[in-house]
């Protein structure tokens, strides 16, 4: 969530801007993905895409991880768990009817699930660096699929959904695009063959398309910079803006078009106050 405001010149100039406007593009696809709005299945591309990211090597040691993937998994929980309480006493439902045990895992909000699962794949990634072990992690995670399904209980159907994109990363990371797309290649071969599904065609495709962006290269500017900012804020409070959207009554492609501008929004807003507080912070 660091790098520099909006506006100013002094940005990262070693980062690759395309990333960072692929992560903003990703977090609007997932968006709209959440509003079910016609062509949902296509934006849920977006998810392995933004999964792939997750493998990105960090010198940062498991303390700094922790407090930039769990603090706001906790933050966003707290806030979710009092919107869960709040929906429940307007529909005079007990107040806490609506907790399950698996919410440690995965958050107060199906979305969460995404913190946890990146801090996981932070601790480790470094043991799965080894070419073999990533391209046999992911041939092995995808013929346990084809055995035995996706769990139904969340979180774990979604961590195992995104094993194989964040296995690719790790590949394409460790040894290049080569490695990556043969894991790719034989992992989701594995799927089409044994277990024939559409989420198949979606991680394919939108790992596909974070190796093509990977392999690219754009100079970071301040807008990238800001896309970079930005994007996990959006991605985190979107549900907040999606619920207005339906109180207000508006549904189909306008609730998706309502929800993208307003999580754009509300997440501008959010990193404003943060870049206040740690210029105040600095200031003092």
């Amino acid at each position: 969530m660091g790098g520099h405001a909006w506006g100013k010149a002094d940005v990262d100039t070693g980062r690759n801007g395309l990333i960072d406007y692929g992560r903003f593009l990703a977090a609007l696809g997932l968006v709209w993905f959440d509003t079910q709005a016609p062509g949902f299945r296509v934006a849920y591309t977006a998810l392995p895409f933004y999964l792939v990211l997750l493998a990105m090597p960090s010198n940062s040691g498991v303390l700094v991880q922790a407090k930039r993937l769990l603090l706001p998994f906790l933050t966003w929980s707290l806030v979710f768990a009092m919107l869960h309480t709040a929906l429940a006493l307007k529909s005079q439902l007990p107040p806490f009817e609506w907790w399950r045990w698996t919410m440690i895992l995965s958050g107060t909000w199906i979305h969460l699930w995404l913190l946890p699962f990146a801090f996981l794949a932070a601790l480790v990634s470094p043991w799965l660096r080894h070419p073999l072990a990533s391209l046999g992690a992911a041939l092995l995670v995808a013929t346990l699929i084809v055995l035995n399904g996706y769990p139904q209980t969340v979180p774990f159907g979604q961590w195992v959904f995104g094993t194989i994109p964040v296995l690719v990363g790790i590949a394409y990371f460790s040894w290049g695009w080569r490695l990556a797309v043969t894991t790719l290649f034989l992992g989701t071969l594995i799927l089409f063959l044994g277990q024939p599904s559409p989420d198949n065609i979606t991680i394919l495709v939108g790992t596909g398309l974070a190796l093509l962006f990977l392999s690219n290269h754009m100079p970071a500017t301040p807008l990238s910079d800001w896309c970079a900012r930005v994007s996990l804020l959006l991605y985190l409070s979107h549900p907040l803006v999606i619920i207005v959207g339906q109180s207000l009554r508006i549904t189909y492609i306008e609730l998706a078009l309502f929800s993208l501008v307003g999580s754009v929004l509300l997440a501008q807003v959010i990193d404003t106050v943060i870049q206040a507080s740690r210029k105040g912070q600095l200031d003092y």
